[in-house]
């Protein structure tokens, strides 16, 4: 079976939940996300929280300022609390406030919440979560000849369809996405990776032509390949 894949932050490293997800046959590569925990694609991400997290992040407002990025930047966030629901009682004799903050999440930011008990069962639901959002790749094609419409939209088409291996179509997805060229190209090789049609070996091609620095290619220099 070829495993699926998801992007998580390097902070989750430490958390068990990607060695359990590896023995459900899915492939972690840890990137530093700015937003989520976990991206499964370019539309859904995961922010985890263990029990004890989530009540320090009400009381401190961090779960409303997490809550209203990863809302904007993915379709489909998720909020996914891990721990033993009696922790709460134990930790806070405020439930109104942790109750409150989680339905504030689902009904003001829009994110679908999720119970888990432990790492284990975290791995689980990612996973199966995973299975069922993942999309297929789609064939791209690259652009040969710069528009000749001064339309700015074809020109910022053009301008991401000359990254390696990005045609036409994929550009024109990658913007419908992420709005502006800049903020294309400034995505993480992970967040990068996770829109059909590029992955993860294209997304180290991309970032390595867009960080690398320019050397020229006088003295017999040798070109990096980028296709």
């Amino acid at each position: 079976m070829i495993p699926v894949r998801v992007v998580a932050d390097e902070r989750e490293r430490a958390s068990g939940v990607p060695e359990e997800l590896s023995k459900l046959n899915v492939r972690v590569y840890f990137s530093k996300l700015s937003v989520g925990d976990y991206v499964l694609s370019p539309e859904v991400a995961v922010e985890r929280k263990s029990i004890p997290d989530l009540i320090s992040s009400v009381y401190d407002s961090r779960i409303f300022i997490q809550a209203s990025r990863i809302a904007s930047a993915y379709a489909k966030p998720y909020l996914l609390i891990e721990g033993d629901s009696k922790e709460v009682e134990r930790l806070t004799r405020n439930l109104k406030s942790y109750y409150g903050a989680i339905a504030s999440v689902t009904l003001a930011y829009g994110l679908r919440v999720l119970f888990t008990a432990n790492k284990t069962e975290t791995a689980v639901a990612i996973s199966e979560l995973l299975r069922n959002v993942r999309a297929r790749p789609v064939p791209h094609q690259m652009s040969e000849t710069p528009p000749r419409s001064k339309s700015f939209s074809q020109q910022q088409a053009y301008l991401v369809s000359s990254l390696p291996g990005v045609g036409r179509k994929l550009a024109e997805r990658l913007l419908r996405k992420y709005g502006t060229p800049r903020r294309v190209m400034s995505l993480t090789q992970g967040e990068l990776s996770l829109t059909p049609g590029i992955g993860w070996k294209r997304a180290e091609r991309i970032k390595r032509l867009l960080d690398e620095q320019f050397v020229g290619a006088a003295g017999g220099e040798s070109q990096m390949k980028l296709e």
